[in-house]
């Protein structure tokens, strides 16, 4: 059998695109075009090194789910909303092998009982991945929140960036007491993320006080804030070079950090401002 690993490179590439914006759909995540393209490469370049020599042990189990994994990673990012994401995935997935099933029995009228491998067509593949997207688009509903609740965010803060997913809260009041801005509110992780030599800890941001002065080499400020259970607080909020939302660009923005997690489910990582208090 003749193998074009050219076609095969586009196949999976295509199927692995579809899928992965399906997942990123249903499961309501803000994800970069750019890193859903290069999970998709990554899986597609899986997938025409299994043909080469000496690369056939990479088609055990083994080989996959390592591929898988490095696939999710780089599509979501290593984070706790990333182990939802991939369950979407796989349900996603299932629905792909599902419908080439049925494709199969409209076409033959039945499929060979001990049969793992069909005869699909380039073609016939990528219309049936693409009708997948298109049912989770137009058919099912966002596993939570609503259409473009969710944005991608990007904090910049002494070089050093890290994405995340916020979600547009008008209830989230927070705003700079010196000028009035609304604060963007994110989990304390992200901190850690974008300081990642400091060793923050939940601990560390539920005494902020005492996290000024270890910090203080970065201007931190102290935010008051009111929440439901909780008379009054104060957050740490640390001044970012730049704070990307959606396509919306604010320099010298301040970015809060919360103690607890802002989402109780891991779909986003950080909440917008809405209007600011009086």
């Amino acid at each position: 059998m003749t193998v074009y690993l050219d076609s095969v490179f586009a196949l999976n590439f295509a199927v692995n695109w579809l899928l992965l914006r399906a997942a990123a759909r249903l499961g309501a995540a803000a994800v970069r075009p750019r890193r859903i393209a290069a999970a998709a490469a990554l899986g597609a370049a899986y997938a025409v090194a299994v043909y080469l020599p000496g690369c056939g042990v990479l088609a055990g189990w083994a080989g996959k789910l390592a591929v898988t994994a490095a696939l999710l990673a780089v599509a979501f990012g290593l984070r706790r909303e990333t182990l939802r994401l991939a369950a979407v995935f796989g349900g996603v997935t299932l629905a792909l092998c599902g419908a080439v099933y049925g494709l199969e029995l409209l076409k033959h009228g039945r499929v060979r009982p001990s049969a793992l491998w069909y005869p699909v067509t380039f073609s016939s593949l990528v219309l049936t991945a693409g009708g997948v997207y298109a049912a989770t688009r137009l058919l099912l509903p966002r596993l939570s929140h609503a259409p473009d609740s969710v944005v991608p965010v990007r904090l910049t803060l002494g070089g050093r960036r890290v994405f995340l997913s916020a979600l547009r809260d008008s209830g989230n009041t927070l705003c700079d007491p010196v000028t009035g801005d609304a604060v963007l509110v994110a989990d304390w992780r992200c901190a850690a993320r974008l300081l990642p030599h400091d060793g923050l800890r939940a601990a560390d941001f539920a005494a902020p006080a005492a996290l000024v002065l270890r910090l203080q080499r970065l201007h931190p400020r102290l935010i008051p804030f009111r929440a439901v259970g909780t008379g009054s607080g104060l957050l740490l909020a640390l001044p970012c070079e730049e704070v990307r939302i959606g396509k919306s660009v604010q320099k010298n923005s301040l970015v809060a950090f919360s103690p607890t997690p802002v989402s109780d489910g891991g779909g986003y990582e950080a909440l917008t401002g809405g209007k600011c208090d009086a």
